[in-house]
């Protein structure tokens, strides 16, 4: 679970990153896909920060510097 959420997290991320860049450009041409570029760019945030704290939940029983083993993953 833990990487399907890192990999969720940094998709997301990469895709709010994408759409944000396309929703300035769009704005800055009064571009009519400008609304739907931009709730692809805020969805992409949302999803980005659920994950992330999805998984700083299920890791913060970790102590500093402790390695997470495969077995374990």
């Amino acid at each position: 679970m833990k990487k399907f959420l890192a990999i969720l997290c940094t998709v997301a991320f990469s895709a709010f990153w994408v759409f944000g860049g396309l929703t300035l450009l769009a704005y800055m041409d009064a571009h009519p896909l400008m609304p739907h570029v931009m709730v692809l760019s805020l969805l992409g945030l949302a999803i980005g920060i659920w994950s992330r704290l999805r998984l700083l939940a299920l890791t913060q029983d970790l102590q500093r510097g402790e390695r997470v083993y495969q077995a374990e993953a």
